[in-house]
């Protein structure tokens, strides 16, 4: 797990991620039949509020994209989103076939909890809280949701995977760079492939004065 300080944070303020091999071994250990709305917050980068208020309607099979209009606030659905923006997010390749799939269901959320009290109800944030705390206890991880997975999945973008912080921003759909940067600094090691990868002109040769102090 690795400490991420935020851009402009106080030193003291802190967040961890997960790199993916790590994310992933916790969503395996959810029970398959919830796994699926998990494996939404991971891929699209948004919030669980917003996933538990997904209806089928808001998922276009044509053209492959989610379209995020509404949210949950204090456990009531909302018909905006927390920014009152609405949110086209194309639909990520390893989730499409369960895109797909959900749309046969019946009801009219796009994520149903299959134990929840109510046929075709939606999920709440609460639910999906305590699904992920079991499944961290059995995967032998210990960090909250938000940081597991959406914020965990931006930083793997960014330290793992190569992307910009520009890049990024394209990708989460944010308004403007002060809420990318929280995901945090880039780790010194892709600091240090950058650094080298860009490194142009010819090489330096050493003098035999300085061959002589080595």
């Amino acid at each position: 797990m690795y400490r991420i300080r935020s851009l402009g944070e106080a030193p003291a303020l802190h967040r961890w991620w997960l790199p993916e091999d790590r994310q992933m071994r916790i969503i395996n250990a959810i029970p398959e039949e919830h796994r699926p709305i998990f494996l939404w917050l991971k891929y699209h980068l948004r919030r669980p509020s917003e996933a538990c208020a997904l209806r089928k309607e808001d998922y276009d099979p044509f053209n492959d994209v989610f379209i995020v209009r509404r949210t949950l606030s204090a456990r009531q659905l909302v018909e905006s989103t927390k920014t009152n923006t609405i949110h086209v997010i194309p639909c990520h390749s390893e989730f499409n076939e369960i895109a797909k799939g959900l749309l046969k269901t019946s009801g009219h959320f796009l994520f149903q909890n299959p134990r929840g009290t109510r046929k075709g109800g939606r999920y709440t944030v609460e639910s999906l809280n305590l699904l992920w705390k079991k499944a961290c206890q059995a995967a032998g991880e210990s960090i909250d949701m938000y940081s597991g997975l959406k914020h965990s999945s931006c930083c793997q973008y960014l330290n793992d995977k190569g992307l910009s912080f520009s890049e990024l921003q394209i990708i989460t759909d944010h308004a403007n760079m002060d809420s990318v940067k929280r995901y945090g600094k880039i780790e010194m090691d892709r600091k240090r492939q950058l650094l080298e990868t860009r490194r142009t002109g010819p090489k330096l040769v050493r003098s035999e004065k300085w061959q002589q102090i080595d």
